[in-house]
């Protein structure tokens, strides 16, 4: 049994948000860069998830809005990667392989 005193604390110390410059710049990552490909293939298999899941929701409907507003956002986020990442790379002016 533990004691209230002897309960260790957790505390999750967040970083300092990035700047919408130091965001894209970030970003601006070749294709191949696992990271990038990493971020992509969870975005890919979180989609596939909840549109599975949005078939099997029959006769719920908020459960179905739900996962197919999911994937929306995820989608979205998909582009607003691939949006900072072509500002980052503008901004400084690297020469990445474009391709999509």
């Amino acid at each position: 049994m533990s004691w209230p005193w002897q309960i260790k604390r957790i505390v999750l110390e967040h970083p300092r948000p990035l700047s919408e410059s130091d965001l894209n710049a970030a970003l601006a990552v070749a294709h191949e860069n696992p990271v990038w490909r990493a971020v992509h293939q969870l975005i890919d298999t979180a989609i596939d998830n909840a549109l599975e899941n949005a078939i099997g929701a029959q006769g719920d409907n908020a459960q179905l809005n739900g996962y197919v507003g999911g994937t929306a956002h995820l989608r979205m986020l998909r582009e607003e990667l691939y949006n900072r990442r072509a500002l980052g790379i503008e901004q400084l002016g690297v020469r990445v392989p474009e391709v999509r």
